[in-house]
């Protein structure tokens, strides 16, 4: 075998190395990039009740299928090489708000935009010129509910039925405990939903204002209370929701929160659910 034929050999078996091994090469990488781009720490809270499509159940447990905003949080952390990362947890309103002042908590998925909650938090910028780019991942619409027959009423600017001292239920630390009080209504705040809907159905508070996921969910599947409680419509308010992260965070991990909205942004468009989220071109 001469030279010539040698070195032609030699160069062949380097070109396919080139064609096989440098992509593999290149994806460990990519993959190596990602992984060193994650926060050392993603303490992701979730809502503790329910919010059908968006959480399944009640509780700190997470069901099988926990519902379309777990998914859509996993599969863009997925797609950032940083799943194994993440701790998530299921927390009611009041520990998880001392949680992310307390620095304990990284993002927070399910945040109303306006709310005390999200007072605390970064959420997605808009983008573009007039903001078409909305990178929400649902609405949330607040509403009133009231005892049946109780005479209570609400048309959209003025409750009417109620007594002079008379106060309308909210949950403590959320937004509708805002709203409520920028109605001019005196407030009962719960300390959780769960609480607040039931002090309604035994007659403790005329009326709740309450976002309609929660409510909702739980007189659909408690046909008892169904009979007891009904809604006035219609909403008091109508907010979006993001998946909202801690200041600390984005400012020590700022690219990777950018890629992650945009993940979820991507994940809300395809699953086509009630999300309002138009990701850019």
């Amino acid at each position: 075998m001469d030279s010539s034929t040698l070195r032609g050999i030699v160069s062949a078996v380097g070109a396919a190395v080139r064609r096989h091994v440098l992509p593999i090469a290149a994806g460990l990488i990519t993959a190596a990039a990602q992984a060193d781009a994650c926060p050392e720490r993603l303490r992701i809270a979730f809502p503790e009740g329910p919010a059908e499509p968006f959480m399944r159940g009640q509780g700190e447990d997470f069901l099988r299928p926990p519902g379309l905003l777990v998914d859509w949080v996993r599969n863009a952390l997925r797609e950032q090489g940083c799943l194994e990362k993440a701790e998530m947890l299921r927390l009611p309103v009041r520990r998880l708000r001392n949680m992310i002042e307390a620095g304990q908590v990284d993002m927070v998925a399910g945040v109303g935009e306006g709310g005390p909650i999200a007072a605390l938090l970064a959420l997605p910028p808009r983008e573009g010129r007039r903001g078409e780019f909305d990178y929400s991942l649902g609405a949330v619409e607040y509403v009133l509910y009231a005892r049946r027959g109780s005479g209570i009423a609400w048309d959209g600017q003025s409750l009417s039925g109620l007594s002079m001292d008379a106060r309308v239920g909210v949950t403590a630390s959320t937004r509708t405990e805002m709203l409520a009080k920028e109605r001019g209504w005196s407030v009962d705040a719960a300390p959780s939903h769960e609480s607040a809907l039931l002090k309604v159905a035994a007659g403790r508070t005329p009326v709740l204002l309450m976002h309609s996921y929660f409510a909702d969910d739980r007189l659909k599947h408690d046909p008892r209370l169904a009979g007891q409680i009904e809604r006035l419509l219609p909403a008091v308010e109508r907010r979006h929701l993001f998946v909202g992260v801690a200041p600390a965070m984005l400012q020590g991990s700022k690219d990777f929160t950018l890629r992650l909205w945009r993940a979820l942004c991507k994940e809300s468009a395809a699953s086509k659910a009630d999300g309002a989220c138009r990701p850019p071109p």
